[in-house]
């Protein structure tokens, strides 16, 4: 049965006009959708995100486009017969984005560091690799004394929060305006932590190619991570993927993902069927519909042998994010009560400690009597800052792939380091405190210290880059959010500074241990009696 004639056979009040559901040679999407997606130029264009868009007459000022809707695939698997055609147009269509390794690979270290290697296995078409983006997998059998067998193309899912662009420790992987998820095959090293994240373990990697040669080939990074990236390039010239455009059966159909959920549910309701997609890790951009449970053809696909690597399951998925989601707003209201309770102490104290220059407060003045030591913090904070940002260095660190690929997360004790998303809870978690402490210090410091205490040389350079830290942490939070504002390149640059700034604040604060001069701050009249 075609798309059309079963579109038809829907009930009328659910069915979809037929004829506006193809456009010649864009099968699978419907003319409105088409108009819709054709209409987002001006700001796709400038933004280099989405579809072109149209422009008015000539002589006529163009009208701003309006943002690029979030597109969804929809997959109808009582349509797909598994001839392949989908998996041939990809291969066609992205052949000039395959890698093309240089051999010999360098020498890893350590050597438990394997190469990945399918340059010289590129005709494989039954599952994921750096040079097979789609493939099918049949599940048969039977179900409710029924005989099955139903054919799953399988890609990436295009997740809405997808969890390899939020935790890429690199920043190589991003989720586009339009909902598609790819990987900057120019910057990514290899390291596979977004396949480590990902449910499915969709992304597949190719030694001997990318970033890592020119950086640190034997000691860092392995290769490039590939996976589909829903034809970005024909999306922006306002084409359908190709796997969409080659399908004889019209299996897919692309659209704003809120109408591809009102299809889906519509289809699934005319089949009695199930939908895949709609809520599993918080809900995806590939939305399969299917007349078989999914449980019953991941059991299938078990019991043939076709999940493992480069396989997918068909698994019920929690959103992985979810607690990093719901986490969120700890570190900012630790921030805010840090200084709110400074500011609630500034307030009171006031009025019997009005401000005054420094060097008429303690001019012949004897020390306050809660001022007695050369250090404005107690000892505790003092202590309970290191090793909160002993915390903090361990837990990111354990974020890059090296934790593992150096053995210490084989360290006895040290295994949960391996858990890529427990640390990244843990990073969290003691982001919070920090930010109370360093709000609190931050007010303490313009009601208080400022005029008994003056910063150290090494201590004004460390304090900007960890308030610096700290601001940059804060957005990396925002970006992690499941409907963030930020783009992939200002996720990229976020991750890139955040990294960055945590490196030079630990040289900045070796630097100032060796010189033995790791206090922050000192006592304005200890400063003077210095020559």
């Amino acid at each position: 049965m075609s798309r059309d004639q079963h579109l038809a056979s829907l009930p009328p009040a659910h069915a979809i006009s037929t004829s506006d559901q193809v456009l010649g040679q864009s099968p699978g999407l419907s003319r409105r959708s088409f108009l819709r997606l054709a209409g987002m130029g001006g700001a796709v264009a400038a933004g280099g995100l989405g579809l072109p868009g149209i422009t008015q007459a000539s002589g006529q000022a163009a009208k701003p486009a309006p943002a690029p809707a979030e597109l969804a695939t929809l997959l109808d698997l009582s349509l797909c017969i598994g001839c392949g055609a989908c998996v041939t147009a990809c291969h066609e269509s992205n052949s000039t984005r395959f890698p093309e390794p240089k051999k010999p690979f360098p020498t890893m270290s350590p050597a438990r560091v394997k190469a990945e290697d399918f340059s010289e296995r590129r005709e494989v078409d039954n599952r994921l690799t750096p040079y097979n983006w789609l493939f099918i997998q049949t599940a048969s059998g039977t179900h409710q004394g029924q005989a099955f067998e139903v054919n799953i193309p399988r890609r990436c899912l295009h997740c809405q929060n997808p969890p390899c662009a939020k935790l890429c420790p690199w920043g190589a992987a991003g989720r586009e305006a339009d909902g598609t998820v790819r990987i900057d095959t120019d910057i990514c090293l290899g390291g596979a932590k977004c396949r480590q994240v990902c449910p499915w373990s969709i992304p597949q990697r190719q030694t001997g190619v990318g970033l890592y040669l020119k950086l640190m080939p034997s000691y860092g990074g392995n290769g490039v991570m590939y996976k589909c990236h829903r034809c970005h390039e024909r999306m922006a010239q306002g084409q359908v993927p190709a796997c969409i455009e080659a399908c004889p059966n019209q299996v897919q159909s692309i659209g704003p993902r809120p109408e591809m959920v009102e299809k889906a549910k519509v289809l699934a309701a005319s089949m009695n069927g199930h939908i895949y997609g709609l809520t599993e890790n918080g809900g995806t951009n590939t939305l399969y519909v299917s007349p078989v449970p999914f449980v019953v053809l991941d059991q299938a696909l078990v019991v043939a042998g076709q999940t493992g690597p480069g396989r997918p399951h068909l698994k019920p998925v929690p959103e992985t994010l979810a607690t990093e989601s719901r986490l969120a707003a700890l570190p900012f209201l630790a921030a805010f009560t840090g200084l709110a309770r400074g500011g609630l102490s500034l307030a009171r104290h006031l009025p019997e400690r009005p401000w005054a220059p420094a060097k008429a407060k303690n001019a012949g003045k004897a020390p306050a009597a809660a001022l007695n030591s050369s250090h404005p913090l107690p000892i505790w904070q003092r202590r309970l800052f290191l090793w909160i940002m002993a915390g903090l260095s361990l837990t990111g660190m354990a974020q890059m792939p090296i934790f593992k690929r150096y053995y210490i997360a084989d360290i006895p004790g040290l295994g949960w380091l391996d858990d890529f998303f427990l640390v990244n809870l843990l990073h969290y978690a003691l982001a919070a405190p920090l930010l109370f402490l360093l709000g609190l210090w931050a007010m303490n410091w313009v009601r208080r210290w400022r005029q008994d205490y003056a910063l150290t040389a090494l201590a004004l350079p460390r304090a900007a880059l960890l308030a610096a830290l700290a601001a940059t942490g804060l957005l990396r939070i925002v970006k992690n959010l499941p409907m963030n504002p930020i783009g992939p390149l200002g996720a990229m640059l976020i991750d890139w500074t955040h990294l960055g700034l945590a490196a030079l604040l630990g040289l900045a604060a070796l630097a100032a241990l060796l010189a033995r001069k790791s206090a922050y701050a000192q006592r304005l009249d200890l400063a003077k009696e210095k020559p």
